[in-house]
């Protein structure tokens, strides 16, 4: 008997590539489209979950704060908070 796991494994399993498994801010590309909102200020309150606060208005966005905001799922609405126009 062999203790493989892959043996046991079904066929039609999704392997997740290295690349799926690095943080956002960490990646080169991302680290382009992210990087320009660090050292903003935000316009408005973005909330995380049960409403937490993830950024306050007129707070500065650090490099915490875009990890913590990927991680909830709120990317999108922590650059939307501190849009230049």
């Amino acid at each position: 008997m062999s203790n493989n796991v892959s043996e046991h494994a079904p066929s039609d399993t999704k392997t997740i590539a290295p690349s799926e498994k690095t943080p956002i801010s960490e990646s080169r590309l991302a680290a382009g489209f992210v990087a320009p909102i660090i050292g903003r200020t935000a316009l408005r309150g973005v909330n995380g979950y049960f409403n937490f606060p993830l950024i306050r208005q007129g707070e500065k966005v650090t490099k915490a704060h875009v990890d913590r905001a990927q991680s909830l799922g709120r990317l999108y609405e922590l650059i939307a908070a501190t849009d230049e126009k």
